[in-house]
């Protein structure tokens, strides 16, 4: 959806001075800034057309706004420049840790007043059948943005990459209303209810306690920073333990030969995984989408399975005093191991293509993959041959005495 200079003039004659508005506004950072309008006849049918703006700098890649408590299942529209003065609304349904993608709306229509102005992108929006909001009551609403060069698209259907940061919030539709059902953001004689102190958009709602003060229309605020320093610690750990300290820990065995060694290191990648664990469940949890992706139920199955190792181990090594030979449960400790490596290390690439990460961090992690493999595989030639060595040896001394 693209709105040209033409329309806007032929929109703004039709439209200006129609509407008295006394609308809610809300910036939860600086310069990025939200407003809405309810049509008094929406209000009381508890259905119908509502408008609400996106503004924010040139400075910022693209700007979204979406109904709902979270991305899954929320109604979001995205606002972002088209390269020729104007900027594209793309409405897309929120899916699951997956960039969302557009899908066409005939109730939605950017309005008069929309483009760049002023170094600022505007979007003037109404909503014929937005669905989940109490028109005239509280609603639940979630914003996003994410700066860097302008996608200078016209296309809806323009791939944007995952946001710098999220608020979450509760706007109160009942102080929004306006008197029309026609456009409220076109013209400067519109009074506003904002939530921010001051017009510079300053990160200043005064509902920021998540309770709200009586008379902003906008509550319960919270910024998603939280979780997403909870999931940046949970795909650095495991990274660090399935691509690096797994392999290397395995390596030990044949390159030094030391089992107490071995079994420390190990043991502290073990302890390691489990944290990495309770860090991912407390994040599903957070967003009820525990077991509900391919990435969340295998890495709990690969912890269960990981757990039985170091059993394994101990009877493996239990068995090696006494017979000095490694036994079945000394090959089913190495290569049971070996597979669950391996199988982490397409769990975290599974984990990387759900947080829809940027490439240059897809291609650091198989970069560091293919290193600690091939030093794996290395390790496990150099210790077959000293094994296939000290056994000739063994054999010349037994032949020559």
């Amino acid at each position: 959806m693209r709105f040209s200079q033409s329309t806007a003039v032929a929109a703004a004659a039709l439209y200006a001075g129609v509407a008295s508005a006394a609308t809610a506004s809300f910036c939860p950072n600086d310069g990025v800034c939200f407003e809405w309008g309810v049509p008094e006849a929406s209000a009381k049918a508890g259905s119908g057309d509502i408008f609400f703006q996106l503004k924010a700098p040139t400075s910022w890649q693209w700007i979204g706004l979406g109904i709902g408590t979270q991305m899954v299942g929320s109604q979001m529209f995205i606002m972002y420049q088209d390269g020729k003065g104007n900027v594209t609304l793309s409405t897309r349904p929120g899916a699951n840790h997956v960039m969302p993608t557009y899908k066409a709306r005939n109730d939605v229509e950017l309005l008069a007043g929309s483009g760049v102005v002023d170094g600022n992108m505007v979007a003037n929006v109404r909503c014929g059948n937005c669905t989940n909001l109490d028109l005239s009551g509280k609603s639940n609403w979630i914003s996003a943005w994410k700066s860097g060069d302008a996608l200078d698209s016209t296309n809806p259907a323009a791939v944007i990459t995952q946001h710098d940061s999220m608020t979450q919030f509760q706007v109160n539709l009942a102080q929004a209303s306006i008197s029309s059902d026609a456009n409220p953001f076109d013209g400067s004689s519109s009074d506003s209810s904002s939530s921010s102190g001051d017009d510079g958009g300053n990160n200043s709602s005064s509902s920021g306690d998540g309770d709200g003060d009586g008379d902003s229309a906008v509550s319960g605020v919270s910024d998603g920073s939280s979780n997403q320093t909870l999931v940046n610690a949970h795909g650095i750990l495991m990274s660090v333990i399935f691509v690096i300290m797994y392999p290397l820990g395995s390596s030990l065995m044949p390159l030094i030969g030391k089992w107490y060694i071995h079994a420390s290191w190990q043991t502290i990648a073990f302890l390691g995984m489990w944290a990495g664990l309770g860090l991912g469940v407390t994040i599903a949890k957070r967003e009820n989408e525990f077991f509900d992706q391919p990435h969340s139920r295998l890495g709990v199955i690969l912890v269960a399975l990981i757990s039985l190792q170091p059993v394994f181990g101990l009877i493996h090594h239990i068995n090696y005093l006494k017979t000095q030979r490694r036994g079945i449960f000394g090959h089913l400790h190495c290569w049971y191991g070996r597979a669950l490596m391996i199988i982490g290390i397409v769990n975290g690439g599974l984990g990387l293509q759900l947080g829809n990460v940027a490439t240059r961090y897809i291609i650091a992690y198989s970069v560091v993959a293919g290193v600690t493999t091939l030093f794996y595989l290395a390790s496990i030639a150099f210790g077959w041959t000293r094994t296939r060595r000290n056994q000739n040896q063994s054999k010349q001394v037994e032949q020559s005495s």
